[in-house]
């Protein structure tokens, strides 16, 4: 929670915007555009349904558009799978190395960079960490009697908010259907229903986000990315902070070789690797980041502890890491990923004064998470009405951005990690 108060990113505001501060709760699951000059097609993977649905019952309570406010379930699950993911390496691994796993989790700059905005990754690391806790004693891998209807009640309906918090969330129902059907088929049978639970409540809290994308023509043109796996790798154990890559990475790599006789790690390794290679090389998506797979940071992080519990004198080497990431990361957060707050006060300021604050196609979706009082344009003849353009990110028209430079010579920058800035004539 330290510098909750900061403007939301890009992501956050749009989703904010779009599906949270919004006349009904049935936005939450992208079933309109809500922005008139946005189609709902152009921001649906933005919708992280269970966070949009538990936000817009906060903001239909209180009304309030506070960042705080918002950002308090992420921090809450961020925080919440460590301490899950700690006690329960504790007692798999001994204290040491649990309370450093833990330690670990807690510093990876991925994990923390998306349990601080208003994003549904943690709720979905969270649940994965819950839903596997609840599938072990299930296939052997903790001596117990067979789970009651109510453990595979309470693994259907977790694991399914775990998917509706974040789609990529169904890969970790997929790694326990390989665990059960390498390790225990006798149980497939009895656990196929808390499968199908999880995936009918994951994939129906995303339906019509996926019919709009895949059946509308949503997504945009398909694109490789060819170092994806490779960043993969190394945003798991500390990117972009350089220290921590190289200490987590030899650690998770000797927690590797100490479990390297388990079936669990293979079959897991496996299913990840099908997905990225359908993801990279078949499918080939337009946005496809290291984030989507955040709930294999608790996975490294078992590793790490499997690794502490054979050699404790990585102990050490993983506290160093876990310092050198928040050192790394520190500088951020404070500081504003974008100046909306304060572009929003310019544009309502001048409405005040009677003129008029445009701002270029596509920063609507962005700035109406702290105002509407602005005009929207599309093309270089409207820029005659305008006052003041407002630009506060790059994903504008950037030929309609640079006529209304030229038009406007003016120039005022608003500080923030990405500068916003405000054009008059």
């Amino acid at each position: 929670m330290l510098g909750s108060n900061r403007s939301f990113g890009y992501d956050a505001a749009a989703t904010f915007a779009n599906f949270i501060a919004t006349p009904s709760l049935l936005d939450a699951f992208a079933v309109r555009s809500v922005i008139p000059s946005i189609p709902v097609t152009q921001v649906a993977t933005n919708d992280h349904v269970l966070l949009s649905l538990l936000s817009h019952l906060i903001y239909s309570a209180t009304g309030s558009r506070t960042e705080v406010l918002y950002r308090f379930i992420p921090a809450l699950a961020g925080g919440a799978t460590v301490g899950v993911a700690t006690a329960a390496l504790a007692r798999r691994f001994g204290l040491v190395a649990g309370v450093c796993a833990g330690i670990f989790i807690a510093a990876d700059p991925l994990f923390v960079d998306n349990s601080r905005d208003v994003r549904g990754y943690s709720l979905a690391a969270l649940g994965s960490v819950v839903g596997t806790l609840l599938v072990l004693p299930m296939h052997g891998e903790v001596a117990a009697k067979r789970p009651e209807g109510r453990r595979l009640v309470a693994y259907a309906v977790v694991m399914g908010l775990a998917i509706a918090a974040q789609l990529f969330a169904g890969v970790v129902l997929l790694c326990h259907v390989a665990w059960i059907v390498t390790r225990s088929r006798s149980d497939i049978w009895r656990l196929l229903p808390a499968w199908a639970g999880a995936a009918v409540i994951g994939f129906a809290a995303n339906a019509n986000i996926q019919v709009t994308e895949l059946v509308q023509h949503g997504l945009p043109p398909s694109q490789l990315y060819p170092d994806f796996p490779r960043d993969l790798v190394l945003f798991l154990v500390g990117a972009p902070v350089v220290l921590p890559v190289g200490l987590w990475l030899a650690t998770v790599g000797l927690g590797i070789w100490t479990q390297r006789r388990q079936a669990w790690l293979w079959t897991t390794l496996g299913v990840v690797a099908v997905v990225v290679a359908v993801l990279w090389l078949g499918l080939r998506p337009a946005f496809l980041y290291p984030r989507f797979f955040i709930f294999l940071v608790p996975a490294c992080g078992y590793l790490v502890a499997a690794a502490i519990a054979r050699w404790w004198v990585l102990a050490p080497v993983v506290v160093l890491g876990a310092a050198a990431a928040a050192v790394g990361q520190a500088p951020a957060y404070l500081q504003d990923p974008l100046a909306l707050p304060q572009a929003a006060a310019v544009v309502e300021s001048t409405h005040r004064a009677g003129g008029t604050a445009c701002v270029v196609h596509s920063d609507e979706q962005v700035l109406s998470a702290y105002t509407s009082e602005f005009a929207v344009v599309t093309r270089a003849d409207q820029l005659g009405g305008c006052d003041a353009v407002v630009v506060v990110s790059w994903g504008v028209d950037l030929a309609l951005r640079d006529e209304a430079a030229r038009e406007f010579p003016s120039l005022t920058t608003l500080p923030a990690y990405y500068p916003a800035v405000v054009l008059r004539r």
